[in-house]
């Protein structure tokens, strides 16, 4: 999810109307419903009304959502039949969201009727599509015809893949990036790479490049290089002021198992940040206190029914703890319901293919459904299969985020024999709190090899978000409730 300072002037022009849209739409169901504006105050001595505030910020959020549902990529909102499909999805969520509002707060400034709920969904449908498919969609069109929204691109990787990436956006002129050129090490400088577009200088001028030739987007292209080295670059490269995509290779895992934005018929990967910011590392800290406190006082029968199941199911205790690998190599004491024999966790035959596993560097095909988890069935107790498959057996972690060694949404924890076997590159994916969730539970969990579970890790790091962790605790109750991809 690129970062707000970084996006395309459209999309900020774009985000306005939406969010005047649904505006509109909440006020005008409410004029139609026959009844005033309610929650009136005073600030600084001119009269408020507690209900348009609220509709100005739920409208925002609204907005947000879009944001998380792709409505300001440049391949959605070009289109006709996948933009009004995820309009429509957008607000059937919206109206969940509203009407979920509506019952546990009771208040006459939110909709509170079930005609002005229908009110709201026929006129935000009629707003949103005209405003967007027909009103939108041309005028973007016209203008992007005309050079109005054209940023300076620059292309890191001159291969293959480079190129295919510049036919693209030669093919594909409504995206609005004008090439530059190109860097590369392995051609000379000056080297006509496709239509007139040369190889500017060497990846290592990146920064110098970015301010001589006043580029907007930068898009990371590079291939037959290692992670480490791609890594490095977009370390660089996100210390610009442009925007940063990947389009290479070795993050093919991404764009095979989440939405992506598509130039032309290419994949390309957003980058916000190489790491989180302090702003968003305290949010996470006060959200995960909270509502880890809250779950584990709401969830305290299913704890005790859990703990009632397993004492009952085998010999040993309730409770699994483990030492595990923490943010920077910090080692913390971890804790699950056990749903294993007693001294599963000194299998060393487990251990072994572990490692080996990890060293094969396997990779997994789009979509594929076979788990690549090593676990020991044998050792697994009957309620404990259940509480894997469901993931009920993650559960007590909510003590770890309590004190402050996990978050909610994070990269999962290592064990200390894996640690020893990361390379460099790998440990970066623990250069931030983990997290009983993340992008490899709701994306890939189990099914995706060690280097892509990587990838993943590192994409969620370099695109964390306060929207991006909501959506990834939403998206991890159907997983539990499905057990997709659970062993």
């Amino acid at each position: 999810m690129v970062a707000l300072k970084k996006r395309p002037s459209y999309t900020y022009i774009l985000m306005a109307l939406d969010w005047l849209t649904i505006l509109a739409a909440l006020s005008i169901a409410i004029a139609l419903r026959g009844r005033d504006f309610a929650g009136e105050f005073k600030f600084v001595g001119a009269p408020l009304e507690w209900e348009a505030i609220f509709l100005c910020l739920f409208s925002a959020a609204a907005t947000a959502g879009f944001t998380y549902l792709g409505l300001y990529s440049v391949n959605v909102f070009i289109t006709v039949a996948d933009q009004t499909v995820r309009i429509l999805k957008a607000l059937f969520f919206t109206l969940l969201s509203l009407a979920l509002l509506a019952f546990f707060i009771r208040t006459s400034w939110i909709l509170d009727s079930r005609l002005a709920m229908v009110y709201f969904s026929v006129i935000s449908i009629v707003l949103l599509i005209g405003g967007r498919v027909i009103v939108f969609r041309n005028i973007y069109l016209w203008l992007s015809r005309r050079k109005v929204f054209h940023r300076n691109a620059l292309i890191v990787g001159a291969g293959q893949n480079g190129k295919n990436l510049a036919i693209n956006l030669f093919l594909n002129d409504h995206l609005g990036l004008h090439l530059v050129g190109f860097l590369d090490d392995d051609l000379s400088l000056g080297k006509v790479v496709f239509n007139r577009s040369k190889v500017l200088g060497r990846v290592a001028e990146l920064k110098d490049i970015v301010n001589v030739f006043d580029i907007q987007e930068i898009i990371v292209s590079l291939e037959n290089v290692d992670h480490m080295r791609l890594i490095t670059v977009l370390d660089i490269a996100t210390a610009t002021d442009a925007v940063v995509k990947i389009s290479s290779p070795l993050y093919d895992v991404v764009p095979s198992r989440l939405f992506i934005e598509k130039y032309g018929n290419l994949p390309v990967v957003g980058i916000s940040h190489f790491s989180p910011g302090p702003a968003l590392e305290v949010y996470k800290r006060v959200f995960d206190s909270i509502v880890a406190a809250t779950g584990l006082l709401f969830l305290a029968p299913i704890l005790m029914t859990i703990a009632a199941a397993i004492r009952m199911d085998s010999r040993g205790p309730i409770f699994f703890s483990q030492t595990r690998i923490g943010k920077n190599g910090k080692p913390f004491k971890f804790y699950k319901f056990r749903s294993m024999q007693i001294g599963s966790d000194q299998d060393k035959d487990r251990e072994k293919t572990v490692v080996q596993f990890m060293q094969t560097k396997a990779k997994t095909k789009p979509l594929q459904k076979t788990s690549t988890k090593i676990v020991n069935e044998s050792r697994v107790t009957q309620v404990g299969r259940f509480l894997r498959k469901t993931s009920l057996d993650e559960l007590p972690q909510l003590f770890n985020v309590l004190k402050g060694d996990m978050s909610l949404v994070g990269p999962r924890p290592c064990l200390p024999y894996e640690w020893d076997h990361y390379e460099e590159w790998h440990k970066r994916r623990l250069t931030v709190m983990p997290g009983c969730t993340g992008m490899w539970q709701v994306a890939g969990r189990s099914v995706v090899g060690f280097e892509d579970m990587v990838v993943l890790d590192l994409y969620y790091i370099q695109n964390a978000s306060v929207l991006l962790d909501f959506g990834l605790l939403l998206k991890t109750l159907p997983v539990m409730l499905f057990g997709s991809g659970a062993k």
